[in-house]
């Protein structure tokens, strides 16, 4: 079997080789090497199949955020109304005067007391 194989491979090197247009005489060689390989553990090392390991992908765990602080406010302070000065009748006087106001003459009167800070303050118009 393994002579008719090499007769038959000889034969279509020598028509490849004249269609070709190689020359074909008395000194041209053909060389033809036959090789039975036979796979082994000798010749080659087995395939190493490496499957990595399976991956399972889990939710991502939740996400907690802090409570937002809470938030007072201190209430705003009670509008206190400004004390009025007891008027002593030794530092009240009375004022009068005239004024100009849009063009016209207008007389203005009233009472003034002097304040402990030395000021004067208007108790009345």
């Amino acid at each position: 079997m393994l002579r008719t194989i090499a007769i038959l491979s000889l034969a279509l090197i020598a028509s490849l080789a004249m269609a070709a247009g190689l020359p074909t005489t008395a000194n041209a060689r053909v060389f033809v090497g036959v090789g039975i390989g036979v796979p082994g553990p000798f010749y080659y090392p087995p395939p190493v199949y490496y499957a990595p390991p399976p991956v399972y992908y889990a939710p991502p765990p939740p996400v907690y955020y802090a409570p937002a602080p809470v938030v007072t406010y201190a209430p705003p302070p009670a509008p206190a109304a400004a004390p009025a000065p007891a008027p002593t009748s030794s530092n009240c006087r009375q004022y009068n005067g005239d004024a100009t106001i849009d063009g016209a003459n207008q007389p203005f009167y009233g009472t003034a007391c002097l304040q402990s800070d030395g000021k004067w303050h208007i108790v009345n118009q």
